[in-house]
């Protein structure tokens, strides 16, 4: 059997920038074909968008043009109605434990029963001791004895919990790329928009919580600031009357 070549090359530039975003939906349990299928619309949508701002009508040729895409494609994802992503195979493995335990009444199982429900699903493809081992490291399952599991109860939760900060990131992300984007390509240098990062590399790992603490107080200071210059040129109207304005603020952290 031939050996996969272990090393991995440094990532280049435009790699550096996606390997947070993959290392996040993957930990979201988005799968390969789904990101692929969502990175095809995020092409067209991003040039659509700039092909308006070229005053170039964004028909699906011009944008295979900007894109590289096939045609067809395009077509497929412009003439789509409201596109539902179908789970993958963890999204089902998790649904139906649910309901197996529901059936049950209890929410645990043996691992014959969880092998049973893994193979249904998985057909033999990836063996279960691997899918055991996923399910237990994002504390879906916990094993209670030998070849006995048992349902998380709270998943439901954490399902929701993730999905709400997962909205959180996108509008985070957006912003922030937003800005750079502005800021590269903007005709007028005057709206340009401050992005400004603060960083040592020379603290002692020890310190890191003592300086945790006392930015997390300058964030939340400064907070309180920026809530107050806005406050004062809002007018008593409904929301999204105007174009957002304001600032992202976040701490970082690069051993996490």
């Amino acid at each position: 059997m031939k050996k996969l070549n272990k090393k991995i090359n440094k990532p280049i530039q435009l790699q550096v920038a996606l390997v947070p975003v993959c290392k996040m939906v993957l930990r979201f349990g988005l799968h390969f074909n789904e990101f692929v299928r969502n990175m095809q619309k995020a092409y067209i949508h991003a040039a659509t968008e700039i092909l308006k701002e070229k005053n170039i009508e964004p028909t699906a040729q011009a944008i295979a043009i900007k894109t590289g895409m096939d045609r067809r494609t395009i077509s497929e994802h412009i003439n789509a109605t409201e596109y539902i992503n179908p789970m993958n195979k963890m999204d089902m493995l998790i649904v139906q434990l649910q309901l197996f335990c529901s059936k049950q009444k209890k929410n645990k199982l043996t691992k014959v029963q969880l092998q049973a429900l893994i193979d249904s699903i998985y057909a033999g493809h990836i063996r279960a001791n691997a899918i055991i081992k996923e399910l237990h490291s994002n504390n879906i399952i916990k094993e209670t004895s030998e070849n006995n599991y048992k349902l998380n109860l709270t998943l439901q939760q954490q399902l929701v919990d993730i999905g709400m900060m997962a909205e959180d990131v996108d509008y985070t992300a957006k912003r922030l790329f937003q800005t750079y984007y502005k800021n590269m390509f903007a005709e007028d240098t005057t709206e340009n928009l401050l992005q400004t990062t603060n960083v040592s590399t020379k603290i002692p790992t020890r310190h890191h919580a003592e300086v945790n603490k006392l930015l997390q107080q300058e964030l939340l200071q400064s907070e309180k600031n920026i809530q107050k210059i806005l406050a004062k040129y809002e007018r008593n109207i409904t929301e999204n009357t105007y174009p957002e304005i304001g600032i992202t603020q976040f701490q970082f952290n690069s051993r996490h």
